[in-house]
């Protein structure tokens, strides 16, 4: 009897992907993909993993966070001094004080989309509440003109499968059509210098102003834009959606967290160590390297795997079982934002997106229920839901 070689490409793409990590994590903790193009290998342990996300000196984000190589990056996808020079900018805008007080419009956006559901009675959550949410916040956060809001979800939809070898021509045409949106936006804060008139207090100010002050160049400060754009959308609805998922599966759960709406944070902490909205990033070492008794020679491709490395025993009791009760030392202690320098921005404003949309769907039903078979993405990068079928009973 043979057995059939792990293949990560496809057994990342299952719904319950994580599954075939165990025996990576035991046997074969660094991985090597040979048969894709191109090669790559895949880190599971949560030692290995955190270990380097911290090197940042041997562990390069510059040759871009997916599969394929491409270079010229900004933010997320540089190094220092560059990614410091990016990150300063930014970081007034992305402190969890100026995030927290977005919650008021956070709300209200919940609250429209809300209006338009409840009504229903059943439908697709990822249509009407986990794919719009994240895109009007993060738009409200940048500050992106209304008349572009209706195209975010596609276009980021395009752009996030560059990390997956998905359609590059698609994926060329939704970055260009996202930096024109933040061009223009910047562009308009410009002309409102030049006639004297009262800046408004977002993202596209500080890069509009970064721009003219020479802090950054026009094209990091579109390709900020762009980043943020997409990284603050798709990986908010992959949470979002699959956080429900876990919590209807488990109806006592969602009993727990409607009796005590304040378990509500630990169930998001909790959601994003089980459910790892990113699988895991790309990163390229500068030299060759050791991890675990594999050689890895220079510049390859290594997937940090994220997923695997929250679901390691070695670091959290009891992982495959999904609990609100986690003692203290394991709440927020996974990976799914990355670590160190290069921590997700994001992460407060995805926090506080996923807290409201949550707080205000468990205070308007009574019940939530299945009411089909949930879909996952095709991606062996990204783990999220693309349809959630759901019914409910209204308050």
């Amino acid at each position: 009897m043979t057995t059939e070689p792990y293949r990560h490409v496809e057994s990342a793409r299952r719904f319950e992907p994580t599954e075939g990590y165990v025996s990576l994590r035991d046997t074969c903790p660094v991985h090597h993909e040979a048969d894709h193009q191109p090669d790559f290998y895949v880190l599971t342990r949560f030692d290995d993993v955190a270990e380097a996300v911290r090197n940042h000196d041997l562990w390069l984000n510059r040759e871009g966070p997916g599969v394929f190589y491409q270079g010229g990056g900004a933010l997320g996808t540089t190094d220092d001094p560059d990614h410091a020079r990016h990150r300063r900018v930014l970081r007034s805008a992305f402190v969890p004080t100026t995030i927290d007080r977005l919650e008021p419009r956070i709300t209200a956006i919940v609250d429209e989309l809300l209006s338009a559901m409840l009504p229903l009675g059943r439908g697709d959550f990822v249509d009407l509440i986990a794919g719009p949410l994240p895109a009007l916040a993060i738009a409200e956060l940048l500050g992106v003109n209304p008349d572009d809001r209706a195209d975010f979800h596609r276009w980021s939809t395009d752009a996030v499968t560059a990390l997956t070898g998905g359609d590059l021509d698609d994926y060329h045409h939704a970055k260009e059509q996202l930096g024109q949106a933040v061009d223009r936006g910047m562009d308009e804060r410009d002309a409102m210098v030049a006639a004297d008139e009262e800046l408004p207090d977002d993202v596209l100010t500080l890069l509009a102003a970064a721009r003219s002050e020479g802090t950054l160049s026009p094209g990091e400060a579109r390709h900020i834009g762009y980043q943020l754009l997409v990284a603050g959308h798709e990986t908010t609805t992959s949470l979002l959606g699959l956080l429900l998922h876990r919590l209807i599966e488990r109806p006592e759960l969602i009993a727990d967290l409607r009796a005590d709406l304040e378990l509500i944070p630990a169930a998001i902490e909790e959601g994003l160590r089980f459910d790892s909205p990113v699988h895991g990033l790309f990163r390229t070492n500068a030299v060759e390297t050791s991890i675990e008794g594999t050689t890895i020679p220079a510049n390859s491709k290594v997937q940090m795997c994220f997923a695997a490395a929250n679901r390691d025993p070695a670091q959290f009791e009891a992982p495959d079982e999904f609990r609100v009760d986690r003692p203290k030392a394991e709440i927020g202690k996974h990976l799914a934002f990355g670590w160190g320098i290069h921590h997700c921005i994001g992460a407060p404003l995805a926090r506080l997106s996923i807290r409201v949309a949550l707080r205000r769907l468990l205070e308007l039903t009574t019940d939530i229920e299945f009411d089909g078979v949930p879909t996952r993405n095709d991606s062996f990068v990204l783990h999220g839901l693309t349809s959630l079928p759901i019914r409910w009973t209204t308050r």
